[in-house]
C-alpha cells in the first residue's frame, strides 16, 4: 500500500511540475539558453535560462526551488511546465538548475545530496544567473514548489529578491511536518482504523523524535527499541529509498533548520499558496508564513487557498479521494491567474 501510493504520487506530481501539456495555450514560447554553474567544490550543474520568445530587454526572472524528488527539470519543447506557464503568463523569466548528479549535472547524485549543500547550490546558482543578459537582477522572485518552499526563504535571505513565491510547504518544524504526514496517512488511507489511531501516532511520533531529533538511521532505532520495529516501512515515502529517494542526512539537517525565522527575516512581498486538500502539508504550516510575516510588515503576505485543490493543484471531489490521488481534474488556471497578477504587481514595484 506504501508503495502504491508513493509511485501514484509522484506520477501526479511529475504531471503538474514537471512537464505538463499546455491545452490551448495562445500566444509565444519560450526559448531557452542553456549555461553552467559552478559550485564551491567546483562541480558543473546544467542550468536553464528561458524567456518567452522575442524578448529583447532584461525581463523580471522566477527562480525555480525543487520539489525533494529526484529528476532533471530540463525543458521539453512540446510540454511546458507549470512554471514555465507562469513565466509566461507573466512575462517573466524562468531559471531553472539541474540538482547536482541529475540531467547533465556533474556530482554523486541527488539520492546523496542533503539538504544544507542543495540550498548552498541554489544561493551559488542564483549568485551566477543574476547576471544573465536575460534577467533583471533587482527583479528575481524564488519560486519554491512543494518541498522547495522550505528551501525558498533560506536562498532569499541577504540576497536582492524582489519577492517569494510558494507553494505546497510551510514553516512547521520539519518535525511537525512528519508528524502531520504520518496522521493524515493514518486517516485518510483506504485501510481507515480510526481505533488504533492514537496508539500508532505515540509509536510515530517516538520513532520519529529518534530519527529526526537524535539523528538515529532506522536500523539503529529498531535495534535499540525493539518496540519500534516495523514503523518505518509503514512510513510514507520510505519506499523509496532512503527516504523519499534523499539520504538521511537531508531530512536530518532539515530538522534543524528555523524556517520561520527565516521568513521574519525578509522584507519582501510574499505569496503564499494551499491546496485545500493538501495530500501531505497543513494548512496552519502555510497560513503561519502569511500570518508571521503580515504581523511584522502588514500587507506584505498575499494568501491563496484553492478549494479542494491537492498538493499538485488538482482538483479532487473529496479529501479522501485526494489521498488516493483518485479523480483528480487539472485547473491550473486557480493558480496560474492569481499568481500572474501578483507577479505583476511584484514586477511592477520594482
Amino acid at each position: 500500500m506504501n508503495t502504491r501510493i508513493f509511485i501514484a504520487a509522484l506520477a501526479v506530481l511529475s504531471a503538474l511540475f514537471l512537464p505538463m501539456r499546455a491545452a490551448g495555450q495562445d500566444g509565444p514560447g519560450l526559448e531557452h539558453d542553456r549555461v553552467a554553474v559552478v559550485t564551491g567544490e567546483g562541480l558543473r550543474l546544467s542550468a536553464f535560462v528561458s524567456r518567452p520568445a522575442g524578448s529583447d530587454a532584461r525581463l523580471p526572472a522566477l527562480f525555480l526551488t525543487q520539489w525533494v524528488a529526484c529528476g532533471s527539470i530540463a525543458p521539453r519543447a512540446d510540454r511546458p511546465s507549470m512554471a514555465e506557464r507562469l513565466a509566461l503568463a507573466a512575462g517573466y523569466a524562468l531559471i531553472r538548475v539541474d540538482r547536482a548528479g541529475e540531467g547533465d549535472s556533474e556530482g554523486p547524485g541527488c539520492s546523496a545530496l542533503d539538504y544544507d549543500t542543495e540550498v548552498r547550490h541554489y544561493r551559488e546558482a542564483f549568485d551566477q544567473l543574476a547576471a544573465h543578459p536575460w534577467v533583471d537582477p533587482a527583479r528575481i522572485v524564488i519560486y519554491g514548489s512543494s518541498l522547495g518552499a522550505t528551501t525558498a526563504p533560506l536562498v532569499a535571505l541577504d540576497k536582492p529578491v524582489a519577492g517569494v513565491l510558494v507553494q505546497g510547504g510551510g514553516a512547521l518544524t520539519y518535525l511537525e511536518r512528519m508528524l502531520h504526514f504520518d496522521r493524515q496517512q493514518l486517516e485518510r488511507q483506504a485501510e481507515f482504523a480510526p481505533g488504533k489511531i492514537h496508539a500508532e501516532m505515540l509509536r510515530r511520533m517516538e520513532f520519529q523524535r529518534r530519527y529526526l531529533l537524535d539523528r538515529m538511521t532506522p536500523a539503529q532505532i529498531e535495534t535499540a527499541h525493539p518496540h519500534l520495529a516495523g514503523v518505518w516501512d509503514s512510513l510514507f515515502g520510505t519506499s523509496e529509498q532512503p527516504h523519499y529517494g534523499r539520504p538521511y542526512a537531508w531530512h536530518w539537517q532539515a530538522a534543524q533548520k528555523n524556517w520561520l525565522a527565516a521568513w521574519a527575516r525578509l522584507r519582501v512581498p510574499v505569496m503564499v499558496v494551499y491546496g485545500e486538500y493538501d495530500q501531505f502539508e497543513p494548512r496552519h504550516g502555510h497560513r503561519l508564513i502569511v500570518d508571521t510575516v503580515n504581523r511584522l510588515r502588514p500587507g506584505s503576505a498575499t494568501w491563496l487557498e484553492i478549494p479542494q485543490a491537492g498538493h499538485g493543484l488538482r482538483i479532487y471531489p473529496d479529501a479522501v479521494s485526494a489521498y488516493a490521488w483518485r479523480d483528480g481534474e487539472q485547473r491550473p488556471d486557480l493558480f496560474l491567474e492569481p499568481a500572474t497578477r501578483w507577479l505583476t504587481e511584484v514586477a511592477a514595484s520594482e
